[in-house]
């Protein structure tokens, strides 16, 4: 038996549940023809083309959705052939096992090798299943930018803007010179009174 989520819901099938509302926000951000345009440029032909790697031509990839283009986890894994010839196994195949664990060798790659933040990594069942199209996207992202971080003469080109390398606050430097008595505040100390102990309040109420 299959897992239902509708089973475990106590809301009416027509009430969208918070995970509902979740997905639809970020199938929005997903939804960006710019994003998507920005990215398929990037790796397709500024990554893959040049190499000499097979790819389909450019109307087939403008018409069809990244995430079918990237489903079987080939062209990830070119990618990677790509940055480190040599160091990654991949076949294309249309057995979902095989292509699952295309997706999985991709991810270990940019975790352990790249440097891709975890909480920037989508999971395999984002791509396989289309469960997170949008985390997908930020990954080849995040990708692209650690890639012109570590090489930026080899990688000139990343997705979106630069990140802005953060710089401390300026530390207030001690003065050299801490100002002393100041005699037209407080007056005169010699040592007629430098031993005197003061009193304590006085009432000029004339109360006591």
């Amino acid at each position: 038996m299959s897992f239902r989520q509708e089973l475990y819901s106590d809301l009416p099938k027509d009430v969208p549940s918070l995970d509902d509302d979740l997905q639809n926000s970020r199938l929005a951000r997903y939804n960006n023809p710019k994003l998507i345009s920005d990215i398929k440029k990037w790796l397709f032909d500024q990554m893959l083309r040049p190499l000499g790697k097979s790819i389909p031509d450019e109307e087939f990839i403008d018409k069809t959705d990244l995430i079918d283009l990237l489903r079987d986890g080939v062209y990830l894994c070119q990618l990677i052939d790509v940055i480190d010839p040599g160091k990654i196994k991949y076949k294309a195949s249309k057995m979902p096992f095989v292509q699952m664990e295309n997706i999985a060798n991709f991810l270990q790659y940019a975790r352990e090798v790249i440097g891709v933040p975890e909480n920037e990594l989508f999971q395999t069942v984002d791509l396989y299943e289309g469960k997170d199209p949008y985390q997908v996207a930020m990954t080849i992202q995040a990708l692209s930018r650690q890639l012109t971080i570590k090489d930026k003469e080899r990688f000139p080109n990343s997705i979106g803007p630069e990140l802005v390398e953060k710089r401390k606050p300026p530390v207030p430097t001690k003065p050299t010179h801490l100002a002393g008595w100041s005699k037209h505040e407080y007056g005169y100390i010699n040592k007629d009174v430098e031993n005197v102990v003061f009193s304590g309040k006085r009432d000029i109420t004339g109360r006591r």
